[in-house]
């Protein structure tokens, strides 16, 4: 820009139409200049490796099942960033592949959004018998929503706003006060039929405030995270298998509860950490109160050890061990999840 100056000032002497057309292009090569250099600008990852987390099963920035406080992307308070990733977690009777992307706007606003496909492979035909068997019928007589087959797929639509309170990870290291955000996440379980014939609904909205908090000198003078989340949900199995459930006079309910959600993280080099996640899960009636039901209905709290490899400020990779616990009556879904982001 300096340079710019300093050619129009040299020609400003120079009458004429000549020097009326020089500085007409001067003008517009430094305006074609300013605009690139303010758009890099805008879009540049202005802030640190890692801090904005990876992306969860719902599409907002945060650890693997859980959002955190932080913003997506790596744009600071004058830019934007962003993120799009494909996460699969492959559990002992089930699968789950989850498609997400979201748009971080000044460190201030996120706007997410993730496609879930969990498929239930072959355990879809062994539910098929076991709902027959409880009610003495063939499997041809049960309502078609409640035949599955194999490799049935519960698929759900998860739209995310995030907004931050107060508090930066990075910026506040010389206050306990960590950043806090909070957000909600409007889910569309495409279906419907099932969903209903179970005693859920198929659209819900949950509520959260997340509190991160990122040591940069913290244990063995790397980064310590932490993070602290309270979810007002009443989402069956993360909304997979619908929202609220059945009342004892056999009525629909809403059914909101508040569910903690803890994240720990320690960098054991400057690109890679290893962690902890644990969420409590809600649990509603559905099928009816009796023993299947009572079945179905149970859950688990979701959590799992993980492993995250930050490449560089646009790549990141995660491994983790998963413990989802009981889902739609089968104990025991255990496994593995691994996640590619791509940051901007």
């Amino acid at each position: 820009m300096e340079g710019c100056e300093a050619d129009r000032d040299r020609r400003a002497h120079r009458g004429g139409a000549g020097m009326v057309k020089l500085a007409i292009g001067v003008a517009l090569s430094c305006g074609i200049v300013t605009s690139a250099h303010a758009q890099n600008a805008l879009f540049a990852p202005g802030r640190l490796a890692a801090t904005g987390g990876i992306t969860d099963v719902d599409g907002s920035a945060g650890g693997g099942i859980n959002p955190w406080a932080v913003i997506a992307g790596y744009g600071t308070d004058d830019q934007i960033g962003g993120t799009v990733a494909y996460t699969h977690v492959g559990l002992a009777n089930y699968g789950l592949n989850d498609f997400a992307a979201a748009i971080g706007l000044y460190d201030r606003v996120e706007l997410s959004y993730a496609h879930q496909q969990f498929n239930l492979g072959s355990t879809g035909a062994a539910l098929d018998g076991a709902i027959a068997g409880f009610f003495n019928a063939p499997v041809s007589a049960l309502p078609p929503q409640l035949q599955f087959g194999n490799n049935y797929s519960f698929k759900q639509d998860v739209f995310g706003v995030k907004v931050r309170l107060l508090g930066n990870i990075v910026y506040d290291q010389n206050t306990l006060v960590p950043e806090v955000s909070v957000g909600f996440h409007y889910r569309h379980n495409e279906n419907g039929g099932t969903i209903r014939a179970i005693g859920a609904r198929p659209n819900g909205v949950d509520f959260y405030v997340a509190a991160s908090k990122l040591f940069i000198d913290g244990l063995f003078g790397r980064y310590t995270f932490v993070d602290f989340t309270l979810d007002v949900t009443d989402a069956n199995q993360d909304g997979l298998l619908g929202f609220g459930g059945l009342a004892r006079d056999g009525s629909y309910q809403r059914n909101y509860t508040v569910e903690p959600a803890v994240s720990v993280a320690q960098f054991i080099t400057r690109r890679i950490a290893v962690g902890y996640e644990f969420r409590a899960m809600p649990q509603n009636q559905l099928v009816g109160y009796n023993a299947l039901g009572n079945a179905v209905s149970k859950t688990d709290p979701w959590q799992d050890v993980f492993a995250a490899f930050f490449i560089n400020k646009h790549l990141s990779l995660t491994a983790a061990y998963t413990r989802l616990g009981r889902i739609a009556s089968v104990p025991h879904q255990n496994g593995f999840y691994i996640s590619l982001t791509g940051s901007f």
